[in-house]
């Protein structure tokens, strides 16, 4: 039966066989009810639905309880003409043949968890670019797979521009091929990227003019928003941090100085085993012709499961002949490992030149430093007095440069970088420019929090404190048999 009629746009995405379909743009272009279509599958089983097949399952994605329930109230007045009805708490949608859509959220990092390991054959996420990282993508996509013949696994998706999943979401479907083209990706799997907009809309034109004076209306009071909400601009960031990015300022390919002239280098640190760690070095060069001393992020190291000591030894290649003026390590750095030595305690053996690296504790924990992370890091992006950004990245420092001008603002306090996107090298550059502080001619309230550093060569004991240089490090570089991982 004929219960709804599709506008040009809607049918486009609707007919499509890809894989992985996102449908998306501004605000108003009818993405929310194609949607919802899509999970019918209106004739894909020799003409029948696939809601009559009694082994169809569905799953459909939300950010959270809140949107799930408006979503489930549009949902009940479509479905329920069919038949469906709408049960249990969480919800489920129910078909007479036995088919059954779950809804499920994605508020916080356990609830990707929940779907892991089940079939569904057709997932529906609402607001893609809400998912932060990529990776949280990739474990919902193991889910989509089909042991029905009859029916394949496909994947639909809705999005505005903008929020924390902009940059990755932009990289996978919307950069790769004209809009439109359907491609293949790096994983052999067919996708597809098809714009709309409210213009494409004719329904909520004739029923709500006032809502695209609303849209108009944003031109003047937030350009960004109203280039994405308006017109789907994928290249308008709404909420981004650090607006300040440009990548033809900011990346380099070659220094002022040489490294060997830099007046102070320094390694910021981020921990991460499952997720990723970070170490970046930050170089200050002595003052150019018009008294700035420019910094250079001039090497990155970037990896997972990556034990202390493997670390240790990746970041002694390059410290041993060529040596840091210190090293700085966030909170969570000092906590003894298992009851074994911490990873304060390992790096504080790393070799450093002729001697050992030094290390210092950066501030991570209280809201006061994490604002002045932010504030610093602003400085930094700001251009100096010669024209030229206060801080600038090798080409090859590539994961900077790829997370740090996608991180967006808190929801609830957006002072402060979002801490469910890809922000592990923000947090190790920003931890040692803080210890750095502000450069003649920068300006800002932002505190300088250096502490006093311990002196070469000392490690840390579980009390805090540091104790003479044993040999630690010598002994993870060539454990004692029988006995696996004495970092631990």
């Amino acid at each position: 039966m004929a219960i709804w009629t599709p506008f040009p746009k809607q049918t486009e995405a609707l007919s499509r066989s890809e894989f992985e379909i996102l449908f998306g743009g501004s605000r108003g272009g009818g993405k929310t009810a194609a949607g919802m279509v899509w999970l019918i599958g209106g004739g894909e089983l020799d003409g029948k639905d696939l809601i009559d097949h009694q082994l169809y399952r569905a799953l459909i994605l939300r950010k959270s309880y809140e949107d799930l329930s408006d979503w489930l109230d549009r949902a009940s007045r479509m479905y329920r003409k069919y038949g469906a009805e709408i049960v249990g708490k969480p919800a489920s949608i129910r078909w007479s043949s036995g088919a059954i859509f779950r809804v499920g959220h994605l508020k916080d990092r356990t609830s990707y968890e929940k779907y892991l390991g089940h079939e569904y054959q057709r997932i529906l996420i609402e607001e893609l670019t809400l998912i932060p990282q990529e990776r949280f993508y990739v474990e919902i996509q193991g889910s989509c797979r089909s042991t029905v013949s009859e029916i394949k696994p496909q994947m639909f998706f809705t999005t505005n521009p903008g929020v924390p999943g902009h940059g990755w979401v932009k990289r996978r479907f919307v950069t790769p091929a004209p809009w439109g083209q359907p491609f293949v990706g790096d994983d052999k799997r067919s996708r597809i990227f098809i714009p709309a907009n409210i213009d494409d809309n004719p329904v909520l034109q004739e029923k709500d003019p006032g809502y695209i004076k609303y849209l108009e209306g944003l031109k003047n009071v937030d350009p960004a928003l109203y280039k994405a909400w308006r017109w789907g601009d994928w290249d308008s960031f709404v909420g981004q941090m650090f607006g300040e990015w440009a990548h033809r300022k900011h990346i380099v390919q070659k220094f002022d100085y040489p490294i060997e002239e830099f007046k102070l280098k320094v390694i910021g640190f981020d921990w991460g085993y499952n997720d990723p760690g970070s170490a970046h070095w930050i170089g200050i060069c002595p003052e150019n012709q018009y008294g700035v001393s420019r910094a250079y992020c001039y090497r990155s190291i970037h990896q997972n499961k990556t034990t202390p000591g493997d670390w240790a030894r990746d970041i002694e290649k390059f410290t041993k002949d060529e040596p840091v003026n210190y090293m700085v390590l966030p909170h969570d750095c000092y906590s003894s490992i298992a009851g074994g030595n911490s990873i304060a305690e390992i790096f504080s053996q790393i070799k450093n030149g002729k001697g050992r690296i030094r290390i210092e504790q950066g501030r991570t924990l209280d809201r006061g430093a994490r604002l002045n992370r932010v504030a610093i890091t602003h400085e930094y992006l700001a251009d100096a007095e010669d024209g030229r950004p206060w801080l600038q990245f090798h080409e090859n420092c590539r994961d900077a440069i790829r997370t740090i001008p996608e991180l967006v603002a808190d929801e609830t306090n957006p002072e402060d970088v979002d801490t469910t996107g890809d922000d592990h090298d923000y947090d190790s550059i920003s931890l040692a420019l803080l210890t750095i502080g502000l450069q003649p001619g920068q300006s800002g309230g932002v505190s300088h929090l250096r502490t006093k550093p311990p002196k070469p060569g000392l490690r840390m004991t579980p009390e805090g404190q540091f104790a003479p240089k044993n040999d630690l490090f010598e002994r993870l570089k060539n454990p004692p048999p029988k006995k696996r991982n004495p970092e631990f």
